[in-house]
C-alpha cells in the first residue's frame, strides 16, 4: 500500500475514534456515518476540531439534534467559511431554545438555503442602504413628491414607492442597488407618464375584465414608459437595458412582444393606447418579467387617489383664494369674491409633454400670467398629474377665506381637538417614520382614561377559580422575599463584574485613575423595584385573551403586595394617530384596593394597537419613578397594528424605535404574548431574549409572576 492511501486509512481510523469519543451514542445516530466520517477525514485538522467541539456542545443538549448537525457539517465547509457555520449552528441552537427540537433540526438539514440566503445576503443589496440617495434622486426625476417604502412587492399607489426589503437577483451588491433604482425609475415613470391618471385608471378597472388582462396590460405599459424614458432621461434607459432581462431567451422574447404594439413607443402614445392593444394580445404568451418590473395593484391606486384629490383640492383653493386677496388688494379679506365672477377668474395652460406629462404649467389671473410658490407649484403638478384636463375651472374657482374660519384650520403638528373626547388633556408624542427615517414631530394626540368599574364578581370567581395557582405564584413571590441579590461595582465580592472591568480598563487606557470596585456580591438587600404593566386591550383581545389578561392582573396584584415594590398598570388602545389612549387601572401610588380590582374586571377590548405612542407616555411615567430596577412589562396578542398605514413594517419599526428609547432612559421593557407568530418580528422589536410566548391561558398568570421573578433579581 502506498503511502497516500495509508495516510487516507489512517485518518478514517482517527476521525471514527475521535468521534466514538467524544459522543458515540451521536454517531450511532447519524445516518450515512462512515460517509460522514470519510468526508470529515477530507478536511483540514482545524475544521475537524471545530467540528468535534460543536458535536460535543450540541449534544450536551440533544444527542438526535448533534447527529443531524454532524451529518451536515462536512458539506457545510465546502460551501462556508468557520465563522459562517458558527453562525449556522448558533440560529439553530437558539431555534432549540426558544422553539424545539423540530425548527432546530429543520435549520441543521436546510443547510443548501442557509447557504443560498446567507449568499444573498452578502451579495444583495438592502433598502436601508439606497432609500437615502434614492429618495433624492426619485424627487430630482420631477413629478410628485413620492416617500418610498418596503412591501414584499414592488408597486406604486401613487403616493408612495413601495420596494423590497432586500434585492439579490444579481451576483454583486453594486448591480442590486443599480436594480433598486431601475425598480423605483420603473414605478416612478407610471406616475409621471399617466398609467394611473383618473380617466386612464377608471377605463382600465372598467375595460379589463378577466384576471389575465391586467398582466397584459402591465407588460404594454412597460413598453411604453421605457420609451418615455428612453426619450428624456437616456442615460437611465441605457441603464435600465442592461439590467432588464433574466436572459437572452427573455430579451429575445420581449423583442417579439414591442414588435406587435409599435404604436407604444411613439412619442404621442398613451395608456389608452396601451389598453386598445390588450384584446388583440390576449392569445400570445407573455414575455417573462423584467426583473425591475413590479406589480400593478389598481385598487390600492384608486384608494389612494380618492383621498388625495378631495384634500388636494380644498387645499387649493385655499391657496388661490389667499392669492387672489393679493392680487385684487381686497380692502375686506372676509369678503368673499364670487367664484362665477369673469373679472377675477384663474386659469391655467399647459404645455404637455411624452406620455401626456404636464412638462410644465402658468397659472394665470385675468389672462396675466402670475408667480406662484413652491408649495402651491407643487399642488399643481400633483393635480394635473393626477387630473390631466379635468382639472379644469371648477377646481381654479377659488374660494374666499370666509369659507375656511380661522379657528376651524389646524395648524402643523396641532391635532385636531374635536375628534378627541371633551375636556380630555391631550398629550402629543413624536413617532418614527422608517421610512423617510426621521421623527414626525407631534404626530400622535394621547389622552389618558380611567376605565369604568366592573362586575366585582369577577374578581371573587377569579380567586376562587385559582386557587391553587394563586398559592404557587404566591410561592415564587415568597422564594423572591428570600433570595440574595446582585449588588454591582463593589470593592470586594464572589466573582469579576464585567461592566466595571472594561470601563476600569478604558480608564487605564486613556491614563485615568482605575477604580478598585471591580466585583460583584449577592446579598440581601432591601428591594428598589418599579414596574409598569401595559396591557393590551385592542379589539383582538375580545374574548378568552381579554378574561386571561383580567384573571393574570387579579393573581398577580395579590402576589406583587407582598413583595412591597411599586407598581402600575395601564391599558393600552387608540384608532390613529389623532386617537391614542392609555387606560388607568392602577397607578403607582395607589394601594391594590376594591377600586383598583374593580378596574380590573372593567377592562374591555377597545379599538387597535398603535405601540409605540403608549410605550413613550407609559415609558415617561416610570422614569418619574424612584426607583433603582424599573421594568416594562407589556402583555400582548400581536404586533402593533392600527388603521391605515400603522401597520406592517412601519408599525414594528416605530415600537422597535419607542423601545429603544425606553432602554435608553433605564427601562427594562419585556414583553408577554399569545401570538404564535411572534417569532417572526418581537425579536427584532425586543430582542432576542426579552420576550416570551404564552400557548395557554392558564399559563400566562404563572409565565408573568416568572418572568418578574427573573427580572427584579
Amino acid at each position: 500500500m502506498s503511502d497516500a492511501p495509508r495516510q487516507n486509512l489512517f485518518n478514517l481510523i482517527r476521525v471514527q475514534k475521535d468521534l466514538e469519543k467524544l459522543s458515540g451514542q451521536v454517531l450511532a445516530r447519524t445516518p450515512r456515518a462512515a460517509e460522514v466520517v470519510a468526508d470529515i477525514a477530507e478536511l483540514e485538522r482545524d475544521a475537524q476540531n471545530f467540528i468535534y467541539h460543536w458535536t460535543e456542545v450540541i449534544a450536551l443538549s440533544n444527542d438526535e439534534l448533534a447527529a443531524h448537525f454532524l451529518a451536515k457539517a462536512p458539506v457545510a465547509f465546502r460551501y462556508l467559511d468557520e465563522a459562517a457555520v458558527e453562525d449556522w449552528i448558533i440560529k439553530a441552537m437558539e431555534a432549540f431554545d426558544n422553539r424545539g427540537l423540530g425548527f432546530a433540526i429543520e435549520i441543521f438539514d436546510e443547510l443548501e438555503r442557509y447557504v443560498a440566503d446567507r449568499i444573498h445576503l452578502q451579495t444583495g443589496c438592502q433598502f436601508e442602504q439606497v432609500v437615502g440617495s434614492l429618495r433624492y434622486w426619485i424627487r430630482g426625476l420631477g413629478g410628485r413628491h413620492l416617500l418610498l417604502a418596503i412591501e414584499a412587492v414592488a408597486y406604486t399607489d401613487t403616493d408612495q414607492i413601495c420596494l423590497p426589503a432586500t434585492i439579490g437577483v444579481l451576483g454583486d451588491h453594486a448591480a442590486n442597488a443599480r436594480l433598486y433604482k431601475c425598480t423605483a425609475a420603473l414605478l416612478w415613470a407610471q406616475n409621471r407618464y399617466g398609467t394611473w391618471r383618473y380617466r386612464a385608471l377608471e377605463e382600465a378597472i372598467r375595460s379589463l375584465n378577466t384576471a389575465g388582462d391586467w398582466p397584459i396590460y402591465q407588460c404594454l405599459e412597460t413598453v411604453r414608459l421605457r420609451a418615455c424614458i428612453a426619450r428624456e432621461l437616456p442615460g437611465l434607459a441605457r441603464e435600465m437595458e442592461a439590467l432588464a432581462y433574466p436572459d437572452e431567451a427573455g430579451r429575445a422574447a420581449w423583442a417579439q412582444f414591442m414588435a406587435r404594439a409599435p404604436r407604444l413607443v411613439e412619442s404621442s402614445a398613451s395608456a389608452r393606447d396601451s389598453l386598445d392593444h390588450v384584446t388583440a394580445l390576449r392569445e400570445i404568451p407573455l414575455p417573462p418579467p423584467l426583473r425591475f418590473q413590479g406589480e400593478m395593484f389598481p385598487a390600492k391606486v384608486r384608494e389612494a387617489m380618492f383621498k388625495r384629490v378631495p384634500r388636494e383640492s380644498s387645499a387649493l383653493q385655499k391657496a388661490l383664494a389667499a392669492l387672489r386677496e393679493e392680487l385684487t388688494d381686497n380692502p375686506n379679506p372676509d369678503a368673499a369674491t364670487p367664484a362665477s365672477d369673469p373679472a377675477n377668474r384663474f386659469s391655467l395652460s399647459t404645455t404637455e409633454g411624452a406620455g401626456g406629462a404636464a412638462d410644465s404649467f402658468e397659472l394665470r389671473f385675468n389672462e396675466q400670467a402670475v408667480a406662484t410658490s413652491q408649495e402651491l407649484a407643487d399642488l399643481l403638478a400633483s393635480m394635473l398629474q393626477d387630473l390631466g384636463d379635468l382639472l379644469d375651472d371648477d377646481y381654479l374657482a377659488a374660494a374666499s377665506r370666509a369659507a375656511y374660519p380661522a379657528e376651524q384650520e389646524t395648524k402643523p403638528g396641532q391635532p385636531d381637538l374635536p375628534e378627541y373626547d371633551a375636556g380630555a388633556r391631550v398629550a402629543l408624542y413624536p413617532e418614527w417614520d422608517y421610512t423617510r427615517q426621521r421623527f414626525r414631530d407631534a404626530f400622535c394626540a394621547l389622552t389618558e382614561h380611567e376605565v369604568p368599574f366592573g362586575d366585582e364578581a369577577f374578581v371573587v370567581n377569579t380567586r376562587q377559580r385559582y386557587h391553587g395557582l394563586a398559592k404557587s405564584i404566591q410561592r415564587v413571590f415568597e422564594a423572591i422575599m428570600s433570595e440574595a441579590q446582585r449588588q454591582r461595582r463593589q470593592a470586594h465580592g464572589d466573582e469579576l463584574d464585567l461592566d466595571a472591568l472594561v470601563d476600569a480598563h478604558i480608564d487605564r487606557l486613556h491614563g485615568r485613575e482605575m477604580s478598585d470596585r471591580l466585583y460583584t456580591q449577592f446579598r440581601k438587600a432591601g428591594r428598589d423595584v418599579a414596574v409598569m404593566f401595559m396591557v393590551d386591550m385592542s379589539g383582538s383581545t375580545k374574548g378568552w385573551v381579554n378574561d386571561a389578561e383580567r384573571e393574570s392582573l387579579i393573581l398577580l396584584c395579590d402576589a406583587v403586595t407582598t413583595l412591597g415594590d411599586q407598581y402600575a398598570i395601564y391599558g393600552f388602545s387608540g384608532r390613529t394617530n389623532k386617537r391614542c389612549e392609555v387606560y388607568r387601572i392602577k397607578t403607582f401610588n395607589e394601594p391594590f384596593s376594591g377600586e383598583v380590582r374593580r378596574r380590573i374586571s372593567g377592562m374591555a377590548p377597545k379599538a387597535y394597537t398603535r405601540m409605540g405612542v403608549a410605550i413613550r407616555h407609559l415609558g415617561k411615567l416610570l422614569s418619574a419613578v424612584p426607583a433603582r430596577t424599573k421594568l416594562l412589562i407589556t402583555l400582548s396578542d400581536g404586533k402593533p397594528e392600527d388603521y391605515g398605514s400603522y401597520r406592517g413594517r412601519y408599525g414594528i419599526e416605530d415600537t422597535r424605535h419607542a423601545l429603544l428609547e425606553v432602554k435608553r432612559s433605564g427601562i427594562h421593557p419585556f414583553c408577554i404574548t399569545i401570538d404564535k407568530e411572534a417569532q417572526s418580528y418581537l425579536p427584532h422589536m425586543y430582542g432576542t431574549a426579552n420576550f416570551t410566548v404564552v400557548d395557554e391561558v392558564t399559563k400566562l398568570p404563572y409565565k408573568v409572576a416568572d418572568i418578574y421573578r427573573r427580572l427584579t433579581t
